[in-house]
Order: C-alpha cells, then structure tokens, then sequence
C-alpha cells in the first residue's frame, strides 16, 4: 500500500509539474479515480485545482475533462467556480461562447448567473448576443427532457420581441432567426409549439409599427424574413398586417412599397399593390406604369401588367380620366408587348411538339 500511494503521489507530482494541458486523458482520469478510492480526496482538488490554474481559453479539451471529472467523482466546484469568471470576457466574444457551453452541464447555476449579466445588457440595437445566450441554454441539463431550459429560452425572446421596432430592423433579423432555429428542435411540443407563435406575432407587430418615416431597411427586412421562416406559405394574418401597412402609404412613399413587396412572393405583390391603387387612387398614369412594371418583372410575364390594367378599367380608377392619353398609350403598349410574348411563346411550343425549333 505503501508503494501504491507513493507511486500515486509521483503521478500527482509530475501531473502538477509539467502535465502538458493538450493531452489530458485517461491516465488523469485513472489518477483521480485512485485517488478517490484511496480517500486522498485533498489530493485529487489538489491536483485538478493545480490543472485548473494552468488553463486558458484557448485550452477547452482541457476545460472540459476537468470539469468532466469534477463532476463524475462528485468533487467540490469551487475551484471550477472561480476559474469561471477569469475566462469570459466582456462583451463576450466566440471563446467566452464556447466556454460556457462546455461548462453549462457541470456548473449550470454559475452558468446562469454569467447569462443573466448578458441578457441584462441587451436592448433595442444589442441583441447581438441573443443567439449566443440561447445557444448556451441549450447546453443545460435536461434541456429536452421536460423543456425547462427550452421554456427559458422562450421567455428571453419574448421578452426581446416587445422591444423591436423598426428603428432596429436588424433586432427583427437577429430574433426570429434565433425563433426559427428553435422550431426545428428536439423539444416537448407543448413548448416547440410557442415558438411560430411567437415568430409570427414579433413580424405583425413590427410591420403594424411600420411608417413612411422609417428607412428602407426596415421595410426589406420583413418581407425578407417572409421569403426565409414560410417560403411561399406565409399566414394570411401577416399578409393582411403587411398590405395595411402598405395600404397606409402615400404616392409619395411609393418607394417604400417597393421595397416592402421585394421578397415576396408574386401573388403576394399583386394582392397588395391592388389595394394600395384602390385605396389611394391615384391620378398618375406613370405610378400605373410603374406599378404594371414591377408586376411584370415579379410575374415574369407581360400577362400580369395587363391584367393590373384591366383592373384598373374595372375599378374606374381616377388616372384614366385625369390623363386619357397616356392611360391609353400605356394600355395600347402592354397589350402589344403581352400579345407578342403570346406569339413568341406559342411559336416555341410548336416548335418543340414538331420536334425542332423555328429558326426564322
């Protein structure tokens, strides 16, 4: 026993002494292991403690054995605990992210408490470091199991989604891409559910705070998000927030309608820039031809400029009356470019039904 302990003792020395921090593995973990068994629990916090001194943020394999090992072998954390706080920084940057993720299943009330200092700091502009804190939680105990960590995680957005607004459309960006990466997860439904919920109540609520006054950021950044969380699917509560909001906009604001409508899908243009025309009816055959424009190169087709035009005709709005000669130049105009692009196309499907294309 004698010779047992002294060998062990030699070990602890020279792990002590000249251990070299990048290849830590199973020979500590039989050291502390003997240790623990041998009641030298001292000497086991001893030895880690001394490991724990040496370790950096750039050494988080090591990081993360011994807080591994403190833990398999029930030891006491203080040392781990003060270690904590030397190797996050703030503001946080990438190492002090990846820190907290590999302590957060071993220390996860200290972990907390360095979270909570971050969300403190965050704000309208400053969310930046949302994704960060919500990644962390993730890394908590029992995150999947009963949902706790993914409940936290919830209410930390919500609580970010009362205070975007579009003078910071990038908070908007930030928060529901962090919402979307959480509906894909591993959580108990009665939690995951929450989540579109809130996604689509932070975009209504923006886009109904929406005004001509904001800048042209702020009005891309919901139709883009639109086109990323839902595809060509987006609910029709949102699209009706979104053609209010337009609908609000004067003729002299026409660009921020342009701007709103980029990233949607062309069903949703159309749908919106009717209404806009009906509710402004506007006296410029030029917003007319503008607004046929943006259709046809939404569309992709000449078929859709002369359908808005038709429209027009039929809601008797005032533009062709207040200029009759430039409405029917421009109604003359797209109906000549629809019933070429009718022939072209036509030839091209006979063409191909022949087995060749016509050449002339």
């Amino acid at each position: 026993k004698k010779a047992a302990a002294a060998t062990i003792s030699e070990l602890c020395a020279a792990y002590q002494k000249d251990a070299e921090l990048e290849e830590l593995g199973q020979g500590l973990e039989l050291t502390v292991a003997l240790l623990v068994e041998t009641h030298r629990t001292k000497d086991a916090l001893k030895l880690l403690a001394c490991l724990l001194s040496r370790v950096t943020v750039r050494h988080q394999p090591a990081l993360h054995e011994l807080a591994r090992l403190y833990a398999k072998h029930g030891l006491n954390k203080d040392a781990l605990l003060t270690k904590l706080p030397t190797l996050c920084s703030k503001p946080p940057d990438r190492r002090t992210w990846e820190v907290l993720k590999i302590v957060a299943e071993f220390i996860p009330a200290a972990v907390e408490v360095h979270l909570q200092e971050y969300i403190d700091e965050a704000g309208p502009g400053r969310f930046q470091h949302v994704p960060h804190i919500t990644e962390v939680m993730c890394k908590l105990p029992h995150y999947g199991q009963h949902g706790s960590a993914a409940s936290k995680a919830l209410l930390l957005l919500q609580n970010c989604c009362k205070q975007v607004t579009p003078a910071h459309p990038e908070d908007l960006r930030i928060i529901v891409d962090d919402l979307r990466a959480f509906m894909s997860s591993n959580i108990p439904p009665q939690v995951s559910e929450q989540f579109p919920q809130t996604l689509q109540r932070v975009l209504i609520d923006y886009i109904a705070a929406l005004g001509p006054q904001h800048d042209a950021d702020a009005w891309i950044a919901p139709g883009e998000l639109m086109k990323r969380v839902y595809l060509n699917q987006t609910p029709p509560p949102v699209i009706d927030v979104l053609r209010a909001a337009c609908v609000r906009l004067a003729p002299s604001s026409e660009p921020r309608l342009w701007q709103a409508l980029r990233h949607l899908h062309p069903d949703v243009v159309s749908s919106v820039v009717r209404a806009w025309l009906a509710e402004q009816d506007v006296q410029d055959v030029a917003i007319l031809e503008r607004c046929a424009k943006q259709l046809q190169q939404s569309f992709g087709e000449q078929a859709a400029a002369l359908d808005l035009l038709r429209w027009t005709q039929a809601k008797r709005l005032r533009a062709r009356e207040a200029q009759p000669e430039r409405w029917q130049a421009l109604y003359t105009r797209v109906l000549q470019q629809t019933a070429e692009e009718r022939s072209t196309s036509a030839k091209r499907s006979n063409a191909l039904s022949a087995g060749g294309l016509d050449m002339a």
